[in-house]
């Protein structure tokens, strides 16, 4: 990884994905640009010249994916296999481009490590309790997913910790969302297993479908095992 500028001993690296780059692309970020984003002007954020888009009711998109306002999530075999809860996260800011931590000191910007996202967590950016009133609930809910990002640019992904699970839960603690700014791995697995919504069918299947089969297999195992 490159040095950030200003920065002595410290790697960081800041993968982006705009509109016109193509979606195997990456564009190494500078300190410069990292701060570009953090104040709304970011390449794909300055082309919509009437403010936000999108957002929880009508900015959804599964075949673009686009999840305004939500954790994203997507399965991470071979665990996932056998603990369907288990996988892989990234935020979405208010136009739905996710924010993934997907390796040291990298945060990547507009695409995840493993592909689309195969369910999603919508949430209320009006819980967002950090910020001031004067802003809108869309800037403090970005300015708090940049503020973690920034904060996770600078930490060496583990398996363990930290991992992009808890790159999430940072973020909705500096939102401090819904007044709690304790979230953790566990909790955010939990929450989007049981209140996570799939991305269509193929998102089901995706999650869902090998974890199925190993139990019809095992069922199927112990139903001619005990006929013998």
């Amino acid at each position: 990884f490159g040095r950030s500028s200003g920065e002595e001993g410290a790697f960081a690296k800041i993968a982006l994905v705009a509109d016109d780059v193509e979606p195997d692309a990456e564009v190494g970020g500078t300190r410069g640009e990292w701060a570009a984003m953090k104040e709304g002007s970011s390449p794909l954020q300055s082309r919509d010249e009437n403010g936000w888009s999108g957002g929880p009711a009508g900015g959804i998109s599964h075949a673009k994916n686009l999840y305004p306002f939500s954790v994203v999530w997507q399965p991470f075999p071979p665990l996932t296999w056998i603990i369907p809860c288990i996988g892989h996260t990234g935020i979405c800011d208010s136009r739905g481009v996710v924010y993934d931590f997907q390796g040291p000191y990298t945060i990547v910007r507009g695409r995840m490590m493993l592909g689309r996202a195969t369910r999603y967590l919508p949430l209320d950016p009006e819980k967002v309790r950090a910020g001031g009133d004067e802003d809108s609930a869309a800037a403090r809910w970005d300015r708090a997913v940049h503020s973690g990002c920034d904060d996770y640019r600078h930490k060496c992904h583990c398996l363990l910790y930290p991992n992009c699970n808890h790159h999430v839960a940072h973020c909705l603690n500096v939102m401090h969302y819904n007044n709690w700014s304790r979230y953790e791995m566990f909790q955010l697995w939990v929450m989007i297993f049981f209140k996570g919504r799939f991305c269509g069918t193929y998102g089901f299947l995706a999650s869902m479908g090998p974890f199925l089969m190993l139990c019809l297999a095992a069922l199927a195992y112990l139903v001619f095992s005990l006929a013998k």
